[in-house]
């Protein structure tokens, strides 16, 4: 399948090509490591300690797109017939467009966005109100909130979400950032060594490179002299957190975190955690417990990777917080997956990765927060590389001992909202 070619530019940003004739447009994003994880709360810059509450990263996004030196930078492109929108992602922040024709311009108006910013009160007073929105709105999905609470059980990094265990923040911390905030943090994370493109389409090479070292030559270059605390992933936070909602139904989430072994290479490892993922979530594991009554319904699964671990996170109703979590872990614990329904979880991830495949560039927009553990553009082939010994070998090798959950309750007159 495809892959990146991996090229730097004078000033040390990588740029990450996908030479692709079939494609129609050209696809770019620039991507900054710095997202709203609480990893990024503490930090030294400058020779000055800062301690940012929840929402900076979020912040920056709009802030650096719908106000930019040449105004609002989605609505230039979309005016030139461009889809162009950007996200802010637990590890990451990524701004992109894709341009059918003349996307030269709009790659040089992006690059300039970002790098040399419009701090101005009058603007940042502007995103604020939509900021405050989109966070209320982030409040109001539990499933949200409870996948929140259990990665914050489980990474001690993650201590500095504030309260409601929103990424983004609330209303209240929304209220509380100033420009002076968002400068420091623009100042402290927004810096060269700290950024990367994705191109994609079909489209030269060189020209794409000297037009991006011809534009960076014109600008200041943004060096970090950032230091960011240690994190001490070994332990949890707590077994178990409860947050009173008003909700109508009691909702459970058990999030297991695996340190990955170190003889296990990367993108094995994840390969691994994920095909367990898919055997969690069989008919065959699934339909027992329904039936059961154990367990109501799932509703998400998620596998994420931070640093050298790995979380899988599945949040349901259930009538029985205990023994739900319990037979979750029994089914974890005990690795007695067969050539058949290894055979089966590794075709779905499979197919998975050729049907994302069907739409690259949808695909392309969610890359940015894959790179932690692989510059491939898809996996498909390493996912059928990895016969049944070697994935047996590697789940053996797992400890799924670290474990929390987090429960939602209804909210009742004697409790508040926390």
């Amino acid at each position: 399948m495809n892959k990146f070619k991996k090229r730097i530019l004078n000033n040390g940003i990588p740029v990450y090509f996908v030479h692709d004739p079939a494609m129609k447009k050209v696809f770019v994003s620039y991507n900054i490591d710095y997202g709203t994880s609480g990893l990024w709360f503490k930090f030294n810059n400058e020779g000055k300690d800062y301690n940012v509450i929840s929402g900076h990263a979020h912040y920056l996004e709009h802030l650096l797109g719908e106000h930019s030196k040449y105004g609002n930078m989605y609505h230039n492109f979309q005016l030139r017939m461009q889809n162009a929108n950007a996200y802010t992602a637990q590890t990451v922040t990524s701004y992109h467009f894709a341009a059918l024709l003349n996307f030269e311009k709009s790659l040089e108006e992006l690059v300039h966005s970002i790098e040399e910013p419009v701090f101005n009160s009058d603007d940042v007073d502007a995103s604020r109100h939509a900021i405050e929105e989109e966070a209320s709105s982030y409040l109001d999905n539990t499933h949200a909130i409870l996948e929140g609470m259990v990665e914050r059980n489980l990474y001690s990094g993650f201590d500095l979400y504030d309260e409601t265990y929103s990424p983004i923040g609330s209303r209240e911390t929304t209220r509380l950032i100033t420009t002076q905030s968002l400068y420091d943090c623009y100042n402290a994370f927004y810096t060269d060594d700290n950024k990367f493109f994705i191109i994609a389409g079909d489209i030269e090479e060189e020209k794409v490179m000297d037009l991006l070292n011809n534009i960076y030559s014109k600008i200041t270059p943004h060096k970090s002299s950032l230091i960011l605390p240690e994190v001490d992933y070994t332990g949890i936070r707590t077994k178990h957190a409860v947050l009173y909602r008003n909700v109508s139904a009691p909702i459970v989430a058990l999030g297991v975190k695996i340190k990955k072994p170190d003889d296990m290479d990367t993108k094995l490892f994840y390969y691994v955690v994920s095909a367990l993922q898919g055997h969690l979530l069989d008919s065959k594991s699934y339909n027992e417990l329904n039936k059961k009554g154990i367990i109501d319904s799932i509703e998400s699964c998620n596998v994420n990777m931070i640093d050298d671990y790995v979380d899988i996170l599945q949040s349901f109703t259930t009538g029985d917080r205990d023994e739900s979590c319990g037979r979750l872990l029994e089914i974890l614990s005990k690795r007695d997956i067969t050539p058949k329904e290894y055979e089966l979880a590794q075709k779905d991830l499979i197919s998975t990765e050729i049907r994302c495949m069907d739409d690259k560039y949808d695909y392309l927009e969610d890359f940015p927060e894959s790179f932690d553990y692989t510059e491939e553009y898809c996996d498909a082939d390493f996912y059928r590389s990895v016969d049944y010994n070697t994935f047996m070998e590697a789940i053996h090798k797992c400890d799924f001992s670290q474990y929390s959950i987090g429960e939602v309750k209804k909210l009742s007159r004697r409790k508040r909202g926390r």
